[in-house]
């Protein structure tokens, strides 16, 4: 049977003086680090796209021509830049949420890395990827955020690099001139912003998502978790932590979704190759996720992938491709984040255990798959974002999340308001009240209590107060009676002074 394969990405950027605490799963490495770390830097222009070589994991092999080259030391005017995910051409498929994508005749700054066998890699994946992107007279130079799983706030801001002076920078900066980065420009209006998705399909190369039919006969998936452990947490931890994400999709209520653990195991296939052992792989052990993670400089965290069959078949009427084996595997170096922190552990896998159940990212701020991480002690819980896609992917679709009560009516008010002369204190009054038999205007006496002044009609909106001296200050309020003598409320108080 003919599989393909896809995977989602969790990308983790620490800066260098934060703790795990406060760490943020990405924050951007800093544009002098990503130079400091390439072996080139070029502008490229890309001619075309080709399937990765047939015996090893599913990649795309770019061809690109070097228009600049920046930094460094490449093999010719043209290189083969090859970025993990794509089809082979065996017809097995990989999917790499985060991996830069692009199409013949585009032109983008690269961050590179030379292969064993002559190509070239991408600096940290979609962060040593800058785009060319027009805005209006304006090139830009901007990387491919929107499937990165980041951590914490967003920090971006409306600041974004011009491409010329963002390649001179670079040029400058290699020839041993350094200066301030003078390509930061303001981004330009987008327009009307895209509307929020909710819950989403984890696309394949054919755009047809996949899902498990497993569960629609009543049957689990099983999962094992490698014996090796995750490095900053025991054994025991790792387990409790992947048994808890896989809990928080089993026992939701809305879907059949039956994700069990099924002990330890020894299996390492993972991302590369398919050895029918649903697993979550620690430290990489065969090099299939992208670079090395580094406390200071940051990485990818953990992929999570899904094998699944060419075939479609339909559920409510819509096709999808039948996921039969998943894994999930985290990178090596990623000790530091993980120490401690099984809660973080519970997210993280939780949210790669979504992408392998068919689900992509939402813009639900507070869901589990959404595009950011919180690593603020909430672990492995699913929101009704997650549970109306479970609804809806592997359920009856019926589920709907509680609507909120509604907001109890605005309190009944009274509002006045005092205008005087050298005699008189003119008092204007709006009420909300119902059923008002009379309005009381009161003054308020030295030992705190109100005195009655005069009655208004329950119709009436204003009263005079007359009779008074210059100068004379007084401390009035109105109050309003029911049913001739229930108090429904009083107003605000009003202190004011006859003129002189």
């Amino acid at each position: 049977m003919k599989t393909t394969k896809i995977a989602a990405t969790f990308t983790a950027l620490m800066l260098a003086a934060a703790t795990l605490a406060s760490a943020t799963t990405y924050v951007p490495v800093s544009d002098s680090n990503l130079a400091d770390q390439a072996a080139a830097i070029a502008r490229v222009r890309v001619i075309s796209a080709e399937p990765g070589p047939a015996n090893r994991a599913p990649a795309t092999d770019y061809l690109v021509e070097v228009d600049e080259l920046i930094q460094g030391y490449l093999q010719g005017s043209t290189i083969v830049v090859r970025v993990p995910g794509g089809v082979r051409a065996d017809g097995v498929g990989l999917k790499i949420w985060s991996a830069p994508e692009f199409e013949p005749g585009e032109e983008a700054v690269l961050f590179l890395q030379p292969g064993a066998d002559g190509t070239y890699g991408i600096l940290h994946l979609m962060l040593g990827a800058f785009h060319a992107r027009s805005a209006g007279s304006v090139k830009l130079a901007e990387q491919d955020l929107s499937e990165a799983h980041r951590l914490g706030p967003d920090s971006a801001g409306t600041a974004v690099r011009d491409l010329d002076r963002f390649t001179a920078w670079l040029a400058d900066r290699a020839a041993g001139l350094e200066r301030d980065a003078n390509y930061w420009v303001e981004r330009p209006a987008a327009g009307v912003s895209p509307p929020a998705k909710s819950y989403t399909a984890n696309p394949t190369v054919d755009n047809v998502p996949a899902r498990w039919f497993s569960f629609d006969a009543g049957k689990n998936v099983a999962w094992n978790v490698n014996s090796t452990g995750q490095p900053g947490l025991d054994l025991n931890q790792t387990i409790a932590s992947f048994q808890a994400a896989l809990a928080a999709w089993t026992d939701d209520p809305t879907s059949p979704i039956q994700y069990v653990y099924a002990g330890q195991t020894g299996a390492t296939g993972g991302l590369g190759t398919s050895d029918h052992v649903n697993a979550i792989l620690f430290n990489d052990p065969k090099g299939q996720v992208p670079g090395t993670y580094d406390c200071s400089t940051g990485g990818v965290v953990a992929m999570g992938g899904s094998y699944y069959t060419a075939a479609t078949r339909n559920y409510r009427s819509q096709p999808f491709h039948e996921t039969i084996e998943a894994d999930v595997v985290t990178n090596d170096g990623t000790e530091c984040f993980f120490r401690n922190n099984p809660k973080g552990a519970e997210e993280v896998f939780a949210h790669e255990l979504g992408h392998t159940l068919g689900f992509g990212h939402t813009t639900e701020t507070e869901a589990l798959m959404y595009a950011r991480a919180h690593n603020d002690g909430r672990g492995a819980r699913l929101s009704d974002d997650e549970r109306m896609g479970a609804s809806a992917y592997y359920g009856d679709g019926s589920y709907q999340p509680a609507q909120p009560p509604p907001p109890p009516p605005p309190a009944a008010s009274l509002t006045l308001a005092a205008s005087a002369t050298r005699t008189e204190i003119q008092l204007a009054w709006t009420s909300s009240f119902t059923g008002v038999d009379s309005f009381l205007v009161e003054s308020q006496q030295k030992n705190g209590s109100f005195k009655v002044l005069k009655t208004a009609a329950g119709s009436d909106e204003a009263a005079t107060v007359s009779g008074l001296k210059p100068n004379q200050t007084l401390t009035l309020r109105v109050t309003a009676l029911r049913s001739g003598s229930a108090v429904a409320g009083s107003s605000n108080v009003v202190r004011i002074r006859t003129r002189k």
